[in-house]
């Protein structure tokens, strides 16, 4: 299903980036292009975890950037009346939002355990078909239901982008004047490492600025009235969920987030 546009720049534009990340799973195995019946077992063990591990790095994106996606409409959610017509979307939008969440966690822990191409093709189908019937149900509606309320499509967009920036998603390119494809790519990391973020538990979080700001363990732990340990099993926790080895891996990669609300 190709692209089914809202009407709203922000949305449209995450929506293609989903898109073209789908994209890379649909051409996920050459030898499978040529043989839709390819058993992965041909291709030796070897080659099979080096797609192991290429499609546990295209999923991990995936899901970092569909909970950034999340947030950034839930923010927007916040911003409609309270009636019971705008309730019952905001519930069931926020259940579809956890619902493809909880189909990539499913298919993610079958990494392993079954042919990398077939689950390269389960989960592309899984998004797309999320990214179809899910604008038409939600997105649409929700860009409609706060567009009423604005004189004119382009100052509400304006206005809702300002709204959000000031804590969400800051420093936007969206307005950049370079070539869309570097402006996409640039908006596809940002939303993945701020979905990363998202991922975080408010106690990971504390100690995750701490961190990027250069604060030593024993530091932190005397700071926040923990132990030592729990600081490492938290600093732990935030090298996996943010995909780091190292502290300068994680300023790198977390530097848009400098401006955040810390929360």
């Amino acid at each position: 299903m190709g692209i089914v546009l809202t009407g709203h720049a922000e949305i449209d534009q995450q929506h293609a980036i989903l898109e073209r990340m789908v994209e890379e799973l649909a051409c996920f195995c050459a030898e499978a292009a040529g043989d839709p019946k390819h058993p992965c077992e041909k291709c030796g063990d070897r080659k099979r975890v080096r797609c192991n591990q290429r499609l546990a790095s295209i999923t991990g994106e995936l899901r970092a950037f569909v909970v950034g996606h999340s947030t950034y409409e839930e923010r927007m959610m916040e911003l409609l009346p309270r009636t019971a017509k705008c309730n019952a979307h905001v519930k069931a939008h926020t259940a579809a939002h956890n619902g493809i969440a909880k189909q990539l966690k499913r298919i993610a822990q079958q990494i392993d355990k079954e042919c990398p191409w077939v689950l390269a093709g389960r989960m592309e189908g899984v998004i797309r078909e999320w990214i179809g019937d899910h604008t038409v149900q939600f997105d649409a509606t929700l860009v409609s239901e706060l567009g009423r309320r604005r004189r004119s499509e382009i100052d509400f967009d304006g206005e809702l982008v300002a709204i959000l920036d000031e804590y969400v998603f800051h420093n936007r390119p969206t307005a950049s004047t370079s070539s869309p494809t570097a402006t996409l790519a640039r908006e596809r990391k940002r939303m993945e490492v701020r979905g990363r973020f998202e991922s975080l538990s408010p106690a990971q979080r504390e100690v995750f600025w701490l961190v990027v700001n250069g604060s030593r363990n024993s530091d932190i732990a005397s700071q926040l009235g923990v132990s030592i340990n729990t600081v490492k099993t938290h600093r732990a926790a935030i090298f996996q969920k943010m995909e780091v080895s190292s502290v300068l891996d994680l300023v790198k990669k977390t530097d848009v987030l400098r401006h955040a609300v810390r929360k």
